[in-house]
This record gives C-alpha cells, structure tokens and sequence, in this order.
C-alpha cells in the first residue's frame, strides 16, 4: 500500500486551515503551527517548501504571515502531493533495478500494473482541488462521491482486466 508521510498530511492540514481563512488573510507560523498542533519549525519547513512551489506566499510585517498564492479551486491535491511527496509508484523499477539487475527490463509484464496504477492515481489526485475539501467530512464523501464515482464504485465491480 502507498504511504502518505506526516509531511504530506500536514501540508494538506496547512492548505486547508489557509484555505479556510481565505487568500487575503494571512496567519502567522505561530498560529498555524498551534492550530494544526505542529512543532513550529516543522510547520515553518512545509510552509517553506509549499512557498517554493507557488501554492502559498509569505507575507511581511507585524500582520504578516502565510496566505495561499492561488484560489483553493486552482490548486490540485496532485499538485500538493508532488511538492511533498514526490511521485510515488513512479519509479517502482527503477527503485528495485537500483540494487541489482532484475533481469526483466525489456520484457516485464509486471511494469504495466504500476504504469495504470500510478496513472489512475495522479488523474484522481489531479482532479481533486482544495476546495473540495474544505467543507466536513460527509460533505466531502459525498461530493467526491458525486463528481469523481470511481471513487465510490462499489467493491462488487468487474475491472478491467480479463478474467483468467
């Protein structure tokens, strides 16, 4: 199973307590940190790397503080992912390969299954925006529910691969 890292899950708390706030209205590293329950100086490196990217911008004074640099309808749980995360299931044979020679590079039938998978999962992710996520958690089941259904499918559906 993929892993989300803490760095992840809190920069996506941070987007959201923004997102909240509004993109005219900037919080401090003090206040985010204590509101999302962060030590500060990890608050302060997930802010620093979102700020990096363009999804957040710093701004000076004593009412200063960070405010998202974009709408949250313009920025994509993909994009957030990417920042913190890296691509994961990417270089699922490369990370193998690294190690020693698998033997199968020109011919894997395995390599297929992390191509689709990681494909379908940055075409969700990319379609999902944080402004699907500010509301509570039934409205967000239900509106993810409602505009993405492969979300939802139930578990009883036929995929896509031949049945052997």
């Amino acid at each position: 199973m993929m892993q989300i890292s803490s760095r992840t899950e809190y920069g996506l708390r941070c987007l959201l307590l923004l997102a909240r706030e509004g993109t005219d209205q900037p919080l401090s590293i003090s206040q985010i940190a204590a509101r999302e329950r962060l030590p500060r100086h990890y608050a302060q490196q997930i802010l620093l790397k979102l700020r990096h990217a363009g999804l957040v911008k710093s701004v000076r004074g004593t009412q200063g503080g960070f405010a998202l640099a974009k709408t949250p309808a313009d920025i994509s749980i993909g994009a957030i992912v990417r920042v913190l995360e890296g691509a994961p299931l990417q270089d699922t044979c490369d990370h193998f390969n690294r190690r020693s020679d698998c033997g199968h590079l020109e011919n894997c039938s395995i390599r297929p299954v992390w191509q689709m998978i990681s494909q379908r999962l940055w075409e969700t992710l990319d379609s999902i925006q944080l402004h699907h996520l500010i509301t509570d958690e039934k409205t967000v089941g239900h509106t993810l529910a409602v505009e993405l259904p492969v979300l939802s499918a139930p578990s009883g559906t036929r995929s896509s691969f031949p049945s052997v």
